[in-house]
């Protein structure tokens, strides 16, 4: 009843998608059941397996797990031929040098030597 109330306000596309995960139907388990409605499952409707909603932004789809750490001095450790650099893991690609006000600062992040970046195909910043 409040779908209807809302619908005669949003546009006619936006009406039918509210009522489109009402009217997902999943396989019939037993031929008695053929033609009834049922509700789909969750993991009928999640995504398949490897994938994420943010696939191409994920830390692990730019830079190998080996490669990031999570404090400066595990990645000097790793790469004393290198300077440590912090990349905020998006599809932008750059990372932020120790001057950088970026540096370390933002949210999903590693540590990572600016050797490993290089080859991964990440750049400095332009800030």
């Amino acid at each position: 009843m409040a779908v209807i109330n809302i619908a005669k306000f949003l546009p006619l596309g936006f009406a039918c998608l509210l009522s489109l995960p009402a009217m997902a139907q999943t396989a019939p388990s037993t031929p008695a059941t053929s033609g009834t409605m049922a509700p789909m499952s969750a993991s009928a409707m999640a995504p398949a397996t490897g994938q994420t909603k943010h696939s191409t932004r994920g830390k692990h789809a730019l830079l190998p797990s080996d490669q990031q750490f999570s404090s400066e001095s595990a990645a000097a450790a790793h790469c004393p031929n290198s300077t440590v650099e912090w990349t905020a893991l998006t599809r932008s690609k750059a990372y932020h040098g120790s001057k950088s006000k970026y540096f370390g600062k933002t949210r999903h992040g590693a540590y990572a030597c600016k050797s490993d970046l290089d080859a991964a195909g990440f750049h400095q910043a332009k800030n």
